[in-house]
């Protein structure tokens, strides 16, 4: 695929079958924007009632082109596309852009007009993109079939599934600065999907920062496997929409109910280490501020000033963003003090006074100390910087712009990201043109300057964290005790395991659970709790009988054989008032397990991304609070510990109040394991692990429930 779409984003020529110079239409704006584009390759107008389009000559059929095709756009009648497409792999097109719409979206008849395109694109071997896009832009070949004209080259690539927002962000990049290297209208995505895209743009030089617009997500697990390869290289922002479209699910287990669309795309995107933002505007500020900063080595920040105000919101901004202010070393302090007036402090934030207004040079002098010091690992001037000459006088204006110079130079040397923001940053004032022109970003407001701030920093430290883990194998190793579990439950029609089936299948996979007792009588029901030593709980075990303690199947507690023999009896009895006695297996004998805290691990098949793994607290924390975590399967070691510190209660795990601290790694174990199970059986639709009981040491699997899809 990598080697076909480097022929897509870097043709020699390109036929545009249905060209146009009828003023308006979709196919005119795209044949104009590409010859007057700068594309130096062959240009081929397709459209059998004209000679010439725009002074170029025309073919009435693509099959009559003097010369190989390497790209393709159709811009015609959803009818006649077949005929196109098939005319353009006869002339060599590994790529073929459909612009059209009506397509997939409109009907059946749309949909078949699909399916064929994509048997004739499998048979050879050729990129379909689209239909019902906007077309595509290639920075490198200076290719632009997306009907925008005047496209600044940059190195963000875009993929989208609007054209509205491609237009926002060529837009953006004309006013803020920036450019694009690649940019793709993914449309309805029959033929190359996102994780292709990905994977490309991955190895591609020429881009250094991706960024995505989503209205779906198909192939969700691929999407995000490529997208965990690729963000170990390179930073990935992702705008998904429709977060308050979560569907109900209509789920047998606590995992499933507590699933919902938007919770499983935000836990996906942060497994993948994809940056999600909410807004277009904030899709391009953070992709554009990734693209031109350098890369910080930590999280530390100094924050520089004016004024004690401007300091005070960035300083609040930054702990909103998870970006640390910390207090300077003595050594910087003793540096910064000689510029600052006296009784001002110097411990960070940084509050050089009027002073600087004067004499912008002296924030220079600051900025270098900080930039000195390894300890920051970035800087952040906020206030009326760039604005001087208009508070001061004119004359104040060469100083300032000598000052950008030498922020421009000291960002250069210390490669340390450097962001500012100005309540003067809209103006054309030759101070600030020089900052951007040094690739310096400046903001005229301080939330989202330290929101691109935050995302930097958290990218990086991310990034070197990803770059540390484990490989999870892929190979879905199927356990040979587990597979005839699934396949006798099968085999009966059954949805889910009975549980001592599902205590033997997670035992196969390494799952600290105990070998299942089953008791078809009372006297053997007592004779297993001596056995195993009281106290002991006993549990009902019938195919047709999942939620057990709703029917009064479940006894804890049971201290001695009287005990034991008595809610033998009473769960029988409350059994049989939801089943028959055919379809009772027995009883579950089990220890009663030590105390510990609570916890629930869970599995649930999403229907994008597959398999998701669950965990949270216990109680209230799960079932109130709806605290929990979520990752796509399979799930390192190191993830899973990931998930454990995510949930908002994770400080109980640590021991709160007297309370001793937990056995986290033998949680993640449990976490991690259970995800292996999940990618082996893709029949297990949902997994509940609940309770899990954590202990000092060790854990406790209590209640196993496994459903079938």
């Amino acid at each position: 695929m990598e080697q076909a779409l480097e022929r897509v984003f870097n043709p020699q020529s390109i036929a545009i079958v249905g060209a146009s110079e009828v003023p308006g239409k979709a196919a005119e704006r795209r044949t104009r924007s590409l010859l007057e584009g700068g594309f130096s390759g062959k240009v081929y107008p397709i459209n059998p009632k004209r000679d010439t389009i725009f002074g170029v000559k025309a073919y009435p059929d693509i099959r009559q082109v003097d010369g190989p095709v390497d790209l393709a756009m159709v811009v015609i009648p959803p009818k006649f596309i077949p005929a196109a497409v098939a005319g353009a792999i006869e002339k060599g097109a590994k790529g073929i852009v459909i612009i059209t719409a009506g397509l997939g979206e409109s009907g059946a008849e749309g949909k078949a007009i699909e399916s064929e395109i994509l048997q004739m694109a499998r048979d050879s071997g050729t990129c379909i993109i689209g239909p019902n896009c906007s077309g595509m832009f290639s920075g490198e070949r200076a290719l632009n079939i997306l009907g925008i004209p005047d496209i600044h080259k940059g190195h963000v690539s875009v993929l989208a599934q609007s054209g509205n927002i491609i237009d926002s962000l060529t837009h953006y990049a004309k006013s803020k600065g920036g450019g694009f290297s690649k940019i793709i209208s993914a449309g309805n995505a029959i033929g190359v999907k996102f994780h292709d895209y990905i994977e490309y743009l991955g190895d591609d030089p020429d881009t250094h920062v991706i960024a995505m617009y989503l209205e779906g997500i198909t192939c969700g697990n691929d999407f995000v496997r490529a997208a965990k390869k690729v963000s170990r290289k390179k930073p990935i922002v992702a705008l998904k929409v429709g977060r308050t479209g979560a569907g109900a699910r209509a789920a047998m287990s606590h995992t499933g109910s507590l699933a919902s669309d938007d919770i499983m795309v935000d836990a996906a995107f942060r497994q993948a280490g994809i940056i999600r933002v909410s807004n277009p505007d904030e899709l391009f500020d953070i992709a554009h501020f990734l693209e031109i900063c350098p890369p910080p080595q930590g999280n530390h920040l100094a924050i520089l000033s004016e004024g004690g105000g401007d300091n005070s919101v960035a300083a609040d901004n930054a702990e909103r963003y998870g970006v640390e202010v910390p207090v300077l070393c003595e050594e910087t302090q003793a540096r910064l003090r000689p510029y600052l007036l006296a009784g001002m402090p110097a411990s960070n934030p940084i509050d050089y006074g009027g002073t600087a207004e004067e004499n912008p040079q002296m924030i220079t002098r600051c900025c270098e100390a900080v930039m000195e010091d390894p300890t920051v690992h970035g800087i952040y001037i906020t206030g009326f910087y760039g604005g001087f000459r208009d508070i001061i006088a004119p004359h104040v204006a060469e100083l300032e712009e000598q000052t950008a110079r030498e922020l421009a130079a000291l960002v250069k040397t210390h490669k340390k990201p450097l962001a500012i923001n100005s309540s003067f940053a809209n103006e054309s004032y030759p101070t600030l043109q020089i900052l951007k022109e040094n690739n310096i970003p400046i903001f005229d407001g301080p939330e989202r300057s330290m929101e691109c701030m935050s995302a930097l920093m958290h990218y990086y430290e991310g990034k070197r964290k990803r770059e540390a883990l484990h490989v999870v194998d892929e190979e879905k190793a199927v356990q040979p005790e587990a597979g005839p579990i699934i396949a006798q439950a099968m085999k009966d029609g059954r949805t889910s395991l009975l549980e001592p089936e599902a205590m033997r299948l997670l035992r196969a996979y390494g799952l600290p659970i105990g070998d299942p007792m089953l008791a078809t009588s009372a006297a053997e029901a007592v004779q297993l709790a001596e056995k195993t030593g009281f106290p002991v709980a006993l549990k009902v075990v019938s195919r047709d009988i999942v939620h057990k303690s709703d029917v009064g199947g479940v006894k804890v507690g049971l201290a001695n054989a009287d005990a034991v023999s008595d809610a033998y009896g009473a769960i029988m009895a409350n059994a049989l008032k939801v089943t028959e006695a055919s379809r009772i297996e027995g009883v579950l004998v089990a220890p009663m397990a030590a105390p510990g805290q609570e916890c629930i691990v869970g599995m649930t098949l999403d229907p994008v991304f597959g398999p998701m793994v669950m965990f949270g607290l216990g109680g209230i924390f799960v079932e109130v609070l709806k605290d929990v975590a979520f990752r796509v399967a399979p799930v390192t070691k190191e993830e899973a510990k990931d998930m454990v510190a995510e949930i908002k209660g994770a400080k109980v795990l640590s021991g709160v109040r007297g309370d001793s601290a937990k056995d986290v790694d033998a949680v993640t174990d449990v976490i991690a394991k259970l995800s292996c199970v999940a990618q082996a059986h893709p029949e297990i639709k949902e997994i509940d692990l609940n309770p899990v009981i954590v202990h000092e040491k060790g854990v406790s699997l209590v209640d196993a429930r496994i459903i079938l899809g």
